[in-house]
C-alpha cells in the first residue's frame, strides 16, 4: 500500500533577470509538474519502510543551456531518508528543460505525506 503524495510545488528562478519576468519560467514549472510521478515513483519503493514520516524536499537544480541539468542539490531535507533523497536527484538528473539562452538555477520544493 503506498503512501499519499502531497505536491508543494514552490518554483523559483534564482539569478533571473531583473528587467522583467522570466518568459521561460512557466515552461520549467510545466517539466517539474509533469515528471512528479518519477518522485512519488521513489517515495512509493520506499514509503512501507518509514511508516508516519512525513516532511518536504527542497532541491536546487542548475540548467545548462541546453536544458539537461547539471547539478541537483537537497538544500533542505525535512524527511531524513537517504534511500527517498538519492532517488530523486538521480530522477532529477534525467529531466530535461525547454533550451534557454543561458543557465539557470531553480529551486522548487516536493511534500511527501
Amino acid at each position: 500500500m503506498s503512501r499519499a503524495f502531497a505536491l508543494t510545488l514552490v518554483v523559483a528562478t534564482l539569478g533571473g533577470c531583473a528587467h522583467g519576468p522570466d518568459p521561460g519560467a512557466a515552461a520549467r514549472q510545466a517539466v517539474i509538474v509533469a515528471n512528479m510521478s518519477e518522485l512519488q515513483d521513489c517515495w512509493d519503493e520506499i514509503a512501507s519502510e518509514h511508516p508516519g514520516v512525513a516532511g518536504s524536499l527542497l532541491f536546487e537544480v542548475d540548467l545548462r543551456r541546453n536544458g539537461s541539468v547539471e547539478w541537483v542539490d537537497i538544500a533542505v531535507d525535512e524527511l531524513g531518508v537517504a534511500k527517498l533523497s538519492a532517488c530523486t536527484v538521480r530522477r532529477i538528473k534525467r529531466w530535461r528543460f525547454p533550451e534557454d539562452r543561458k543557465r539557470r538555477s531553480i529551486s522548487f520544493g516536493v511534500g511527501f505525506v
